[in-house]
């Protein structure tokens, strides 16, 4: 079992269950509604009021979590001894290990060649145009993306998807093995992005599980957080001011 879990046990568990469906159920439904009338909508600022909605959720939902199961079960995780064999010991900090620098690959590399390759900036674009609809187009909207996607996305998704969900499912009143826990929060977190595609969000429940090893491995919640939020303020760098058309989003 999970260690501390004295505060989680003692939260309220109808508060938990109904958050854990609020992030299963409600957020994908909400999405699937509220992104059709975000492609839709004509309004100038439309994607500035869909970050503020998220911003506000997001924190709302954070804020669920740090009530009902306390600031540091979030934050750090203890595995017991043998509770998951392939991630500890050396065999362990190797995948750690692995999984950290292709991180660190995967956010560094295209950066430094979108930096000095405009050709490269231009492949970005075009690949992006898929999520054009949602990505920021001019200085104003790129100005709420750190705090809504970066920041908000960084901070609450990996309390929410890693420190509360795992608690959760390992916990009462599931009681999965560990590694099933980490599996169950990595498909949540996937739903949690169905609307960019079945295939982006199969490659988000593989991030969530790396991100997840990651979190029990270290014992911290704060390497995930920072790749979260790198990861999306790789967008601000790779696309530039202008390069993705306000056409696409109509």
């Amino acid at each position: 079992m999970l260690v501390p879990a004295t505060a989680f046990l003692g939260g309220s568990m109808w508060a938990q269950g109904a958050l854990v469906f609020v992030l299963a159920a409600v957020i994908p439904l909400w999405d699937r509604y509220e992104i059709p009338r975000l492609k839709a909508s004509s309004n100038p600022r439309k994607r500035i009021r869909f970050y503020g909605k998220v911003i506000a959720v997001e924190w709302v939902c954070t804020a669920a979590a740090f009530l009902t199961v306390g600031w540091s079960a979030l934050f750090t995780i203890h595995a017991m001894p043998g509770e998951v064999d392939w991630l500890s010991g050396s065999k362990g900090s190797s995948i750690v290990m692995g999984l950290v620098a292709a991180m660190a690959v995967v956010l560094v590399l295209p950066v430094i060649l979108a930096i000095w390759s405009p050709k490269v900036r231009e492949k970005a674009a075009k690949a992006a145009e898929r999520l054009s609809y949602l990505l920021p187009s001019n200085v104003e909207e790129r100005m709420w993306w750190w705090p809504a996607v970066c920041i908000t996305a960084g901070f609450c998704e990996e309390v929410l998807y890693r420190g509360f969900l795992l608690r959760y499912f390992h916990t009462a009143p599931f009681h999965l093995s560990l590694t099933w826990a980490l599996v169950a929060a990595a498909v949540i977190f996937g739903i949690g992005h169905l609307y960019q595609g079945v295939k982006p969000a199969a490659a988000t429940v593989v991030l969530g599980f790396a991100l997840s090893c990651v979190f029990v491995v270290t014992g911290s919640l704060l390497v995930p957080i920072i790749a979260h939020a790198l990861l999306d303020l790789r967008v601000l760098v790779l696309l530039p001011a202008g390069s993705v058309p306000v056409e696409k989003a109509a």
